[in-house]
Formats: C-alpha cells, structure tokens, sequence
C-alpha cells in the first residue's frame, strides 16, 4: 500500500517505461485523477478501449481485496485516453493495477 499519492507517482516512474511524467491534476469523489503521459513508441501497447470496463472492475475488486474494502470501490475508477495522456481517477492500488493490465 502507498503511504500517499506522490509516493505512488513516484513508484509508477521507476517501475514503468512508457511513463514519460504523471500529475495530480485534481479529486473526484475523493480519488486522486493523475494524468499519464505515454511515450509515444507505447501508444501501439495500449489495449482497446472497449476492454477499459472490464479492466477497471477487475483493477476495483483487486485493490479493494488488498486494501481490505472488497467490492466497496465500485465504480470508482476511470480511464480517458487521450494520446498522448492517459488520466486515470482512482485509489492509487487501484491506479496501479490498471496500469498493468491496460498496457
């Protein structure tokens, strides 16, 4: 688990390649909405943006597992893609498990 926000953005630099630089740009909900931007020789690693739902739903039920609220971060989370910035809104576990599965 993350301790804040910008230790997340800090971790997400190091452990992925196609982060050129990520942002807080605000809250909704009270969810951090961190904006990605994407090198664009990654762009072609994107999947598909209708298996964004079900990547999301997925990302919810695992975070919420590890933080120990279960289904509580239903609808939670987003995805606007952007190229080339990805914004995601969500828990940072959350975030996190998103960026693995969307790339």
């Amino acid at each position: 688990m993350f301790e804040s926000i910008e230790e997340a953005i800090s971790v997400w630099k190091e452990e992925f390649s196609f982060i050129e630089d990520a942002k807080v740009t605000g809250y909704d909900g009270g969810y951090p909405v961190v904006d990605f931007t994407i090198h664009e020789a990654a762009f072609s690693l994107v999947k598909s943006e209708s298996k964004f739902k079900r990547i999301i739903r997925s990302a919810e039920m695992e975070g919420g597992i590890e933080v120990g609220v279960s289904t509580c971060f239903y609808n939670t989370a987003y995805v606007r893609w952007n190229p080339p910035v990805m914004t995601i809104c969500g828990y940072p576990e959350v975030i996190s498990r998103i960026l693995k599965k969307i790339m």
